[in-house]
């Protein structure tokens, strides 16, 4: 859980996001459909699987790194 948005709950699942008026909108205008939005995500999930997994940063490193 990423430290600094654990004061609201949980985060926006992109469904919630893309059934929001004002996305839908924006996105509208723009020419981009939703399935396009959740390809793009499908798309980037399974290019970052393959990534080696990062080591755990000490909690004194987040103060250094900007």
């Amino acid at each position: 859980m990423n430290d600094s948005n654990s004061c609201y709950g949980k985060e926006t699942s992109l469904n919630e996001l893309l059934h929001e008026p004002i996305i839908a909108m924006l996105m509208s205008s723009d020419g981009v459909r939703s399935d396009d939005i959740r390809a793009l995500f499908r798309d980037v999930a399974a290019k970052d699987s393959k990534r080696p997994t990062p080591r755990r940063r000490q909690p004194f490193e987040n103060c250094l790194t900007p």
